[in-house]
């Protein structure tokens, strides 16, 4: 039985896609995650079924930590998948739509059971070309640009992922290696690794393809591309690399630095935004940097590894809820423009900022309290560093929130219906503490919000010249826009100099 759940779990979708052109085919769209949300509650962790006729040989499971990254990445799938369900008809638009949204929901299921090289590389593959179609779908010249610098990563990320599976074949002799059998990597299998999940992250200088999709790509789609999709690098790094059995202390700094580089340059980055997804998008780059830098003291110090490692889990699945729920708020506001909604939305930002008793403030303080016990000499570093970037986080949900708050009106009626599947989102959000063992300190948690709200009053009220000069004068995908302009001045500088002064950079 919990066999044939495993199988249902990556299956339904793709068995759906039968029935996407009925009238039920948005209702059976969000059935589809339910296989896999069963799956996540009922089977036990390490079990297992070999498939020997599929593939190159088959064997999908779940552990401890893909477990939880099912049980979340299956609720964002259902719940955006409902809210598109409330609010698009039966047009071809909706019917495409539907079709890659099911692919790529097979393929991040897929990833997370397939426990052998070439299950887990056709559901990467097939997610990250499915997700292509979501970012396009509104056939925009700005999404048809940011598909295609979204295309141009994923497919980079796909050969780097490739060719690093076939050096592990090759090296181990199984498909199905144990992290004792990852032991000894060479510097080219390693390299690859990095760049593919790197890619996937969004960690700094990789990043690039990640705040052009969200604001392209519809809001359930970047609900589900920033909650689910882009953790699967987590998954990635923690299957593949030799996490507890070997020290590789010169990647484990690679990634320790590049990690804290994302976590602090993202603020700077999206505060500047206009387009409150933008926003959201850059906090996210933050968040997973912080995240890979925890990975990295993990990689770092092997007897702290399964505890990093659990956190780490723990900490994205509060991150994957809170974010979803607030892309599917930013379509919830823009579709109502009530003050309602607005309040509702302030609930989910406090939580991934870090309000005391939220699941942000206890999954912070597990982070912060399994980084310190590492007792490494960077332990302290990444301690301070969860705190300076809490106050960042915080400074970078203000300016969403105030950019939301642009978009209501005293008058118009809160939209129910159509807020349902939110709604539920939100309910979890509330209920997740629950899950977690522990209470978090009041005093500590509420500083970093209290430093940002003072930081944010005192800009709002002050409103210097310099500051609102700033807005604008960085646009979304940076290092892209920076060297296009750079570029554009080389082939022909007289223009270029004549044109300075209407560049964004």
């Amino acid at each position: 039985m919990n066999g044939a759940l495993l199988i249902l779990a990556w299956l339904t979708p793709l068995l759906t896609l039968a029935f996407v052109f009925t009238r039920f085919g948005n209702v059976l769209t969000a059935l589809a995650a339910l296989p896999a949300l069963v799956a996540a509650i009922v089977v036990t962790a390490g079990t297992s079924i070999d498939i020997p006729w599929l593939l190159l040989g088959t064997r999908f499971g779940l552990d401890a930590n893909a477990g939880i990254f099912l049980l979340f990445s299956s609720l964002l799938w259902m719940l955006a998948a409902a809210h598109t369900a409330a609010q698009t008809q039966v047009d071809a638009d909706a019917v495409r739509f539907r079709i890659f949204y099911l692919l790529a929901m097979s393929g991040n299921y897929m990833l997370i059971l397939g426990q052998d090289l070439a299950s887990f590389y056709l559901g990467f593959a097939l997610m990250g070309l499915a997700a292509y179609g979501l970012v396009v779908h509104d056939g925009t010249g700005s999404s048809r640009r940011a598909g295609l610098i979204y295309l141009i990563m994923t497919l980079l990320a796909e050969f780097a992922l490739l060719f690093a599976f076939i050096m592990i074949y090759w090296r181990t002799g199984t498909l199905t290696p144990s992290p004792a059998q990852l032991i000894g990597a060479g510097t080219a299998e390693i390299s690859l690794l990095m760049l593919a999940f790197g890619i996937k992250a969004g960690v700094i200088g990789l990043h690039v393809w990640l705040p052009l999709a969200h604001p392209a790509a519809p809001v359930p789609a970047s609900a589900v591309l920033s909650g689910a999709m882009i953790k699967t690098a987590l998954i990635g790094w923690m299957r593949f690399l030799p996490f507890g059995h070997e020290s590789l202390t010169e990647w484990g700094l690679l990634m320790l630095v590049a990690g804290a580089a994302g976590a602090l340059i993202a603020v700077p980055l999206g505060l500047p935004q206009q387009n409150p997804k933008v926003v959201l998008a850059y906090s996210s780059i933050g968040k997973m940097g912080t995240m890979v830098c925890a990975l990295g003291l993990a990689l770092i110090e092997p007897r702290a590894a399964a505890g990093i490692v659990a956190t780490v889990t723990l900490f994205a699945a509060h991150h994957g809820l809170t974010k979803g729920a607030l892309f599917l708020g930013v379509g919830v506001v823009k579709s109502s423009h009530s003050r309602w909604t607005f309040l509702l939305l302030l609930f989910p930002a406090l939580a991934l900022a870090g309000l005391p008793f939220t699941s942000g403030a206890l999954t912070k303080e597990m982070l912060s309290l399994a980084v310190v016990e590492a007792e490494n000499r960077w332990s302290e570093s990444i301690y301070w560093l969860l705190t300076i970037t809490a106050v960042g986080t915080a400074l970078l949900l203000a300016r969403f929130l105030y950019l939301m708050y642009r978009l209501t009106e005293k008058q118009r009626s809160f939209p129910l219906l159509s807020a349902l599947p939110w709604l539920g989102l939100l309910s979890l959000i509330l209920l997740l503490p629950f899950a977690y063992d522990g209470t978090p300190s009041l005093v500590k948690n509420s500083l970093p919000i209290a430093v940002a709200a003072v930081i944010a009053i005192l800009a709002m009220r002050a409103r210097p010249a310099r500051l609102l000069a700033l807005v604008g004068r960085v646009p979304p995908g940076d290092l892209i826009e920076l060297f296009s302009s750079v570029n554009r001045y080389f082939s022909n500088p007289t223009d270029a100099r004549h044109s300075r002064a209407g560049k964004k950079w």
